[in-house]
C-alpha cells in the first residue's frame, strides 16, 4: 500500500521550508522545525554578536551531539539506563 503524502510549510529561522513528507512522518518534520528554532532562539540570546549561519551551525551541533549521546553504541542510552532504574524502583515498590 503506497504511503499518502502531504505538502507542508516549515518555518524554521523566518524562511517557509515548503517540503512533501508522508503523512505518518509530518508530525516529525514540525516537531523538528520546533527543535530547530527553540535552539535557534537560545543560542540568539546567548551569542547576540554571531551570525545567523554560526548559530544555525551551533544547532546543528547540538541537536547532532544530543542524537549520538542517546544512542551511543558503547553502551545503554541514558534513556534505556533511566527505564532499567524505573522499572527497579516499581519493582522494589511492589515488593
Amino acid at each position: 500500500m503506497d504511503e499518502k503524502y502531504v505538502g507542508i510549510h516549515l518555518l524554521v529561522n523566518g524562511t517557509s521550508y515548503p517540503l512533501t513528507v508522508k503523512r505518518s512522518e509530518e508530525q516529525y518534520y514540525r516537531q523538528a522545525a520546533r527543535l530547530v528554532n527553540a535552539k535557534l532562539l537560545k543560542y540568539k540570546k546567548e551569542h547576540e554578536a554571531e551570525s545567523n549561519e554560526k548559530l544555525m551551525t551551533m544547532v546543528a551541533i547540538d541537536i547532532a551531539f544530543r542524537r549520538l549521546q542517546e544512542t551511543d553504541p558503547s553502551g545503554m542510552s541514558r534513556i534505556s539506563k533511566r527505564l532499567m532504574e524505573l522499572t527497579k524502583e516499581i519493582d522494589d515498590t511492589i515488593e
